[in-house]
């Protein structure tokens, strides 16, 4: 099962526990949680060979992991900052007297605000809601080279973005809470290209869970 069809149950089983859940008050509640979905840059491995040397390289497939904190000021408003990361880029060439290994990754820290609607909800165990977030995407990027002697160079970027997006929490009981969400990553570009490309915006969908 790919991770498409993973995330399609995943939902399917959250919106079915969620409609026989009781819903409960969440202000002045706090959570921690943690976060598994998709961000937008996804492309296929490759290799090639020429005179004396193999290169073989796999793009960002796109799987993002990530962690949240979370304080609802009211029944309405939550305040939250996340950490999301993602693996950009793995590239091997070998040559005749060196194998030389990149890797690439990019993360972000946001933080966003969240404002659930209609106020009908409040009461409910689904409640959806409109994010907005700022903060940094930083990504790094390690260069290893291994022949008669071993070097490794590295570097790392940091870049202002943000995040615009809408999604459903789902109350799960008094101490669990899950959720989906679709965003959509806006970001400047690096200086130089990490993991193969300079700006990482795009759209990212993601589902969590989140103790209480």
């Amino acid at each position: 099962m790919n991770l498409r069809k993973l995330i399609a149950v995943a939902t399917v089983t959250i919106l079915i526990f969620a409609s026989a859940a009781i819903g409960g008050q969440l202000e002045k509640r706090h959570q921690l949680g943690l976060r598994l979905g998709m961000w937008n840059q996804t492309t296929d491995a490759r290799t090639a060979v020429g005179p004396g040397e193999v290169a073989t390289s796999v793009k960002g497939h796109g799987l993002l992991g990530g962690l949240s904190y979370g304080h609802w000021l009211s029944e309405g408003l939550e305040l939250c900052i996340g950490v999301d990361l993602m693996a950009a880029d793995v590239e091997t060439e070998v040559a005749s007297a060196t194998v030389t290994t990149e890797t690439g990754c990019v993360a972000s820290v946001l933080m966003s605000v969240k404002q659930y609607f209609p106020k009908s909800t409040y009461t409910s165990s689904v409640r959806p809601y409109v994010e907005v977030g700022v903060g940094l995407f930083t990504g790094g990027q390690e260069r290893t080279e291994t022949g008669q002697e071993v070097v490794v160079e590295s570097r790392s970027e940091t870049v202002l973005g943000g995040r615009i997006g809408a999604g459903s929490d789902f109350i799960l009981g008094r101490r669990f809470l899950t959720g989906v969400s679709l965003g959509y990553n806006l970001m400047a570009d690096f200086d130089e290209p990490i993991g193969g490309s300079r700006n990482y915006s795009g759209p990212q969908f993601a589902f969590g869970l989140s103790y209480l």
